[in-house]
């Protein structure tokens, strides 16, 4: 058995989904608004950073304001640009990816910005994602399909993965993003994707060095036929497993996988009835990962 850095999925969940859990914030948050909305929650540290731009931003001590002009979502979305391109030339934003993803005050409400992807975790912004659990059957047993992100990644290398998982980035839905990054990360065909709706919602949110990881995950579980095997196609990936489910829970409790993963893996747990109801955990867990 792996050496464990959680006791159980619970310990687990908690420390991917700190939002639901009675845990203290490790660190001193200011909420960050846009127009009325809070859209974001910052450390003191970058709101002292931010001051560097008057013209943009207004930073107390007890929260940190947007006050671009024009304030259009053109006019915010040229001011956060600006800043943030400053940011990465200091080598305060890493990563820097030429993906601008839509800030709102919840999932398809209207727009108030774009900001670079890689900004996100700084300004503690809810992001949005869409994951599939790749579920498959060999010797009459489910196994799951999960990738090693690839040691050139930004954020979590060489950790273990859902089979396909992206953001939603500007101009597409959850439908086609899903659709998109099945290709990508696993070169799953249309015909094998046809008919697949979203099953669930898992929120995630922990501390980064960057500041504030929050993401609303929507997932998807697709049985794949028992002789399909999947092939990255955009060097994101580094391998793919197939692993029996003793095996991927011990590698969730060894911290192998990342806490998005992590997460919707043990969502797909509960809801597929492997984790059933009278399980110790399992009101618990049902009541962490829910946004």
């Amino acid at each position: 058995m792996k050496t464990r850095l959680y006791a159980d999925l619970t310990a687990f969940v908690r420390a991917a989904c700190t939002h639901s859990s009675h845990l203290d914030r490790e660190v001193p948050l200011l909420p960050f608004y846009v127009r009325e909305h809070p859209v974001g929650w910052i450390r003191p540290a970058f709101a002292d950073v931010l001051r560097r731009w008057p013209h943009v931003f207004d930073a107390t001590g007890a929260f940190v304001s947007m006050r671009a002009a024009p304030d259009t979502v053109h006019g915010r979305t040229a001011a956060m640009a600006e800043v943030t391109r400053a940011l990465a030339a200091d080598g305060v934003i890493r990563g820097w990816r030429d993906e601008p993803v839509s800030i709102s005050h919840h999932y398809a409400a209207p727009e108030l910005l774009r900001i670079e992807r890689a900004a996100t975790r700084h300004f503690g912004m809810m992001a949005y994602g869409a994951h599939l659990n790749g579920f498959t059957r060999r010797r009459d047993e489910p196994q799951l399909w999960i990738a090693r992100r690839a040691a050139s990644k930004s954020v979590d290398p060489d950790r273990l993965d859902n089979l396909v998982g992206g953001r939603v980035s500007c101009g597409y839905t959850v439908g086609e993003t899903i659709r998109k990054e099945a290709w990508e990360e696993a070169g799953i065909p249309a015909p094998l994707m046809a008919g697949l709706a979203c099953a669930s919602v898992v929120r995630v949110e922990y501390s980064v060095p960057e500041g504030l990881h929050r993401e609303t995950l929507f997932v998807h579980d697709l049985w794949l036929p028992e002789d399909f095997r999947p092939q990255n196609q955009d060097g994101e990936v580094a391998r793919l497993y197939c692993l029996g489910i003793p095996e991927a829970i011990e590698a969730i409790l060894a911290g192998e996988f990342t806490l998005d993963a992590g997460a919707v893996t043990v969502d797909a747990l509960v809801r597929s009835g492997i984790l059933a109801p009278e399980d110790p955990q399992y009101l618990e867990l049902v009541r962490l990962l829910r946004p």
